[in-house]
């Protein structure tokens, strides 16, 4: 792998953590609070970041470089990943080679479930062996990114417009608890387990998307990567 791939994986990296860091940025004031209170923000934010990344790479680097959404190598058929950093060919013709490959993956409140870990495991392992099967996708860096949103406090008002309300049990945990951060914290080491502990996890960072129908709204963005398929060891049967 050359030098100048490394350099712009480097980019990408930092560039990606800068903007998961700063979401609010890219939305009106209040739309991401409206948006994730409406139900799973997954799909708002991959494409909020697909497109102010995609402005990032080609300003640094060119047109020759692009960030596809739903991108999927031909020997896959219909398994795509969610973005997908490309190097094209000098004509624009072809792809000569992934930069890196991101699933993006969230969960509307702050309680520990298994589905999460189950979809981490599947993407994960869905980008291992596209990096290992398909040649142009050797060197890619591979991310994962979990989206745990939560609130001030519990829902009343506005209850039946709320598309999680009917799922705050007492096991929930909202900004106002003292235990919140400690909460996602323990969730996000679940991940670090699937792949027998070959990541370090951040620490979480609780970032304010603004205010709808009374209640604070905040997200915590998990980046898992950038791993390399060689790497990636998991701690339960695939």
């Amino acid at each position: 792998m050359n030098n100048y791939i490394v350099e712009i994986q480097k980019f990408v990296q930092d560039t990606l953590r800068s903007l998961l860091g700063s979401l609010n940025d890219g939305f009106a004031d209040n739309e991401l609070a409206y948006l994730s209170s409406q139900g799973k923000n997954e799909l708002q934010v991959r494409d909020k970041i697909a497109w102010l990344l995609h402005c990032e790479v080609t300003k640094k680097y060119g047109d020759q470089y692009a960030v596809c959404r739903e991108w999927s190598p031909k020997e896959f058929g219909r398994q795509k990943v969610d973005l997908a950093v490309l190097e094209l060919n000098a004509n624009r013709t072809d792809i000569n080679s992934v930069i890196a490959m991101i699933e993006f993956k969230a969960q509307s409140i702050v309680k520990k479930e298994n589905w999460y870990l189950t979809e981490f495991e599947h993407d994960i392992d869905k980008m291992q062996k596209m990096a290992e099967d398909c040649s142009i996708c050797q060197d890619a860096d591979l991310y994962f990114v979990f989206l745990e949103t939560g609130q001030e406090g519990k829902v009343d008002a506005y209850k039946p417009i709320i598309a999680y309300s009917q799922y705050l049990t007492r096991t929930v945990k909202y900004r106002e608890d003292a235990d919140y951060i400690s909460t996602i914290r323990s969730h996000w080491e679940e991940f670090n387990n699937v792949l027998a502990g070959c990541v370090k996890n951040q620490e979480p960072k609780v970032i304010y998307i603004g205010n709808v129908y009374g209640y604070n709204q905040y997200i915590s963005p998990l980046i898992i990567g950038p791993l390399k398929a060689k790497d990636i060891k998991f701690n339960i049967t695939k």
